[in-house]
């Protein structure tokens, strides 16, 4: 029975103390009114008693201020493009260096290639092709625009070394032996040109007893990057 009483009494403690609460809650929301009217009335009456040079005085601080508040955020706006500049340039930046790398990678033979380009097939019975005729077809491709040359498999790069010996011609180091493939990557339409044009490479070899020359325009080839044992 005394637990109910307690409970009861309880219950009626804590509606009080709530009550309390909302009261002092209602109180400090009327003097907070109150206070707001006081302060516009405050102002409103300053403002009628004020003279035309007092008013004069506050339109000229409001100018003033609207004026600093508009300077400011001009240069916010100023601050905000020179941002986005800088990140508009950096992301340029950005993608030129990283199409120059990949082009580094291209020319050094340290990335596979693939693209148009044409493949020339060369039949030397005699073995009267030199290493200084396949410096002249590579030589010929390069100024044709060739991106990437591979004669027999191996990666041509700036510094391959085609030299030739009584056992025939090597490139880095490795022997190859006819018939050559020479595969080049740019526009088949200038490459083959600028192998087949009259009185060039083409018709240079093809003179030489047991020399056939055949190029094809490719739409698509490939060309493996350089291997380590080339390097």
């Amino acid at each position: 029975m005394s637990t109910v009483k307690d409970i009861i009494t309880a219950i009626k403690s804590q509606k009080y103390r709530t009550q309390l609460a909302i009261s002092a809650v209602c109180v400090l929301l009327g003097i907070l009114i109150v206070i707001q009217l006081r302060a516009q009335q405050s102002a409103s009456q300053a403002l009628q008693a004020a003279t035309e040079s007092d008013l004069t005085q506050i339109v000229s601080n409001l100018n003033n201020e609207v004026s600093l508040l508009k300077a400011e955020a001009n240069s916010l706006r100023l601050q905000l493009f020179k941002i986005e500049r800088l990140s508009s340039d950096s992301s340029a930046v950005m993608k030129e260096s990283i199409k120059n790398l990949n082009n580094l990678k291209i020319i050094a033979g340290l990335t596979g290639v693939e693209g148009p380009g044409v493949t020339a097939d060369i039949e030397d019975k005699e073995k009267a092709i030199n290493s200084y005729d396949l410096v002249d077809i590579i030589t010929e491709l390069r100024v044709g625009g060739a991106e990437a040359i591979s004669i027999n498999g191996i990666r041509i790069v700036a510094d391959s070394g085609i030299t030739q010996d009584s056992k025939g011609v090597w490139i880095d180091k490795k022997l190859v032996t006819p018939p050559y493939q020479i595969v080049a990557i740019g526009d088949p339409e200038v490459l083959y040109e600028t192998l087949a044009i009259a009185g060039g490479i083409k018709d240079k070899l093809s003179s030489l007893v047991g020399v056939s020359f055949n190029i094809t325009k490719e739409s698509s080839v490939v060309i493996n990057a350089r291997s380590a044992s080339d390097r």
